[in-house]
């Protein structure tokens, strides 16, 4: 079950080093909160540092050094990184529901070939109650939500740098006006990866529907990942909402579509975003430890 283990338990957290360079820790720091051992005067007689009046306590230093096999003062950079993530979660009022939680973990136990109750036991046989992995969950998905708002609201281009790469590249941005195609649609995705596999298959629980695609009423990603299809060539598994999964054969592409600039100028901008996200997170990052309140309490 490791090799498993290490495929589902997709955590991160945003670090921030002093040198403005971001590192992503190997777990989550321990909380002195979290963990039982820790005893009331590591947790109320121990606090080193305060970031914006929240505590960062001395036992968490240390046990994030041993753990990571680090300085303390690495150990410290990372705390304080952290603690200032969560005051901008907090801040931008960026929330994951139980309902949010449950979708993603059956799409991933999807992505692993599991069952939802062969997740859950998974889970189970590494330790772990679907409770504490809706923890580490919860505060993955809102480190990427809050990594997606600082990308998406950074100002990484101006006009005239998105217009020479629309200019430049303006053959990325030709797609067809529709697209033929058959939508096979399940429940279950190990059943669709099966009907993909062999598509002369006629399986129970895959339904082939055709279905008439007019990309200028798609998302622009969606009808990116469209135009650049083959014919004969399916997209890959979708979650469809609603514990449902599909995908697209396409069959035969009509017409030619190019997106103007305007039209262009949203995946344009996500693209220049992408191409120097460390330094926009980064920069971000730095600026608001500059303006935080951090107050060494004791070393």
């Amino acid at each position: 079950m490791p090799a498993l283990y290490s495929r589902i338990l997709l955590t991160a957290s945003l670090m921030l080093c002093a040198s403005s360079s971001f590192i992503y820790a190997k777990d989550s720091p321990p909380s002195a909160q979290d963990t039982p051992k820790a005893s009331a005067q590591n947790i109320v007689g121990g606090i080193a540092i305060k970031v914006n009046n929240d505590p960062i306590t001395l036992y968490e230093i240390q046990s994030l050094s041993a753990k990571q096999h680090i300085s303390k003062t690495k150990a410290q950079e990372i705390l304080i990184a952290n603690r200032l993530k969560d005051q901008e979660i907090k801040r931008l009022n960026i929330v994951a529901d139980d309902m949010r939680l449950e979708q993603e973990m059956e799409s991933i136990a999807a992505q692993n070939n599991l069952s939802y109750q062969q997740f859950i036991q998974a889970l189970y046989q590494q330790g772990l109650t679907p409770e504490s992995y809706k923890a580490k969950l919860k505060d993955q998905i809102q480190t990427r939500e809050l990594m997606r708002n600082i990308l998406l609201s950074a100002d990484t281009a101006s006009e005239e740098t998105m217009r020479k790469y629309y200019d430049t590249h303006k053959n990325e941005f030709v797609t067809a006006e529709q697209v033929q195609t058959i939508r096979y649609s399940s429940k279950d995705p190990k059943l669709l990866e099966r009907a993909i596999a062999n598509t002369t298959l006629t399986l129970n629980g895959v339904e082939k529907t055709p279905e008439k695609l007019k990309l200028n009423m798609l998302n622009p990603q969606i009808a990116q990942m469209f135009a650049q299809l083959q014919n004969g060539e399916f997209s890959p598994i979708l979650d469809a909402g609603n514990g449902s999964y599909v995908a697209f054969l396409v069959q035969e592409k009509s017409g030619d579509n190019t997106m103007s600039f305007e039209e262009a100028k949203g995946i344009i901008a996500q693209r220049l975003a992408q191409d120097h996200q460390e330094q926009i997170l980064s920069e971000y990052f730095e600026k608001i430890k500059q303006k935080a309140h951090i107050e060494y309490v004791r070393q």
